[in-house]
Parts: structure tokens; sequence; C-alpha cells
């Protein structure tokens, strides 16, 4: 599978060199120093294309015109990896300030709508996507519980799941021996708000690894996945990216 990395915030140390990386996952390495130039560049690989058909309805033919995303010509990208999305919405919200202290109203509304836009384009592209994401601690003053939310600049972070098949958080386990147990939590409660697996397959809580996820996509005979992971820092957000080597 070939995977396409796209650091945003120089994480990408933990899995290996840019040589390294390049020849295992098939891909160069890229980073972007602002959204803009991440976004158009994403426009270089896909396109978003209106199509009309017919949609026979017992005895009658009813027409539907919809948008589709396909690759541009000579794109051979199996999975895009977005490192992070937390770093991502900065860098659009820092073009949007400029030399201003804050956002002003109107510039969160745009952050939003463009932000929106973007996830929505993604996860229409006919390849897989993973998107890590960081975490912030948010009380629900209404249960008294803390809750696990996106950390993403503006309102997106409050629905930002609904354009992911799959919706993991990070967790980490210390045995009594000391080793750290790596895992993912797939199965949404009060703390974990966002979580979700639309396969039903998974356990509730699984090893950080994709090609158990994978493996749940083939037999869903899903053609792509989306999958957006939500962790703190050091808790195998980047790390686990090692595992799509497995993925065929």
């Amino acid at each position: 599978m070939k995977t396409l990395l796209v650091d945003l915030e120089n994480g990408y140390k933990s899995i290996g060199s840019k040589e390294t990386i390049e020849q295992e996952f098939g891909l160069p390495l890229l980073n972007f120093n602002d959204f803009t130039s991440f976004r158009t560049f994403i426009g270089q690989l896909w396109s978003r294309k209106k199509i009309e058909k017919s949609v026979k309805v017992g005895t009658v033919s009813v027409k539907q015109a919809s948008w589709e995303v396909t690759a541009n010509e000579g794109v051979e990208v199996d999975c895009m990896v977005i490192d992070t999305a937390s770093e991502m919405a900065k860098k659009f919200a820092r073009e949007l300030k400029g030399k201003a202290e804050a956002l002003q109203l109107k510039q969160w509304g745009k952050l939003k709508d463009t932000l929106d836009n973007f996830f929505s384009f993604t996860n229409a592209i006919p390849s897989n996507l993973i998107v890590n994401c960081h975490c912030k601690m948010q009380l629900d003053d209404e249960n008294g519980v803390m809750r696990v939310m996106p950390y993403i600049e503006g309102s997106t972070k409050v629905d930002v799941g609904k354009w992911f098949d799959f919706v993991v958080y990070t967790k980490v386990r210390k045995s009594k021996d000391g080793n750290r147990e790596y895992v993912w939590v797939t199965s949404r409660d009060e703390h974990y708000c966002h979580a979700k697996d639309r396969t039903q397959e998974l356990p509730a809580e699984i090893p950080q690894d994709y090609s158990i996820i994978f493996d749940a996509v083939k037999k869903k005979g899903w053609d792509t996945a989306k999958v957006l992971v939500i962790g703190e820092p050091g808790s195998g957000k980047t790390l686990s990216l090692k595992t799509l080597t497995k993925v065929s």
C-alpha cells in the first residue's frame, strides 16, 4: 500500500528517517508551512467532478446529480496520513489572523466553513485516509464528566467525527512489570464521546495496529476507510503508523 505521510509538526522521527519512510511507505514524506499550500496540493492529487446518472425506483427512472472526487492522472496514493489535524487548523488560524492578536468573529466562521469543506472533500477521496489529532479535556457541566475532545481550532471539533468511519482514542496502560501497552478505544462512552466503529466488528479496545482496522474494512467489502485518531502527545498516534506496512 502506497502511503503518503503529510507531517505538519515534524513528528516523523518516531517512525524513522525520511529515507526509511519513503522506502517503506512507497512515497516521500511531505511537509507544508501553511494550510493554503497544503490545500492546493490536495487539489493537485484529486478533483471534484459533477456527475449525473439515472436510478431506477421500480419502473420510474430518477435522475440524480452528485459530486464525485477522482484521482488526477498519474496519481497513485492508496492511503494519505495527515499528522496532525490540530496543527493543520492552527496553521490556517494563523493565516487568517495575520498580525492581529486574535481572530475576529467572521474569521472564526471562515475557519469552521473552510475546515468543514476540507474534511468533506477528503472524506470523498478514493483513497484511505488517516488523520491524527491531539486532544484536550473538556468538562461536561450537565453530567460532571471530563470528555476527551479533538484539539481543533474553532467549533469544528464538535462534529468532526462525522467525516470518518472510525474514530479511535489512544490509551496507554502500564503493567506491574513496568511495560506499557498501547491500545485504541473504539467504542463510545461519556469520556470518549467521539469514538465509533462503523464496521461494528472491533472490540471496545484493540492494539494500535492498523492491520486490525483494515481487516475489518475488507470483511465489510469497503473500498476505502477514513480513520480519525485522537490522543495526547507520546500516546502512539505517529508510532502506530509503522503498522501500515503490514496492510496490503
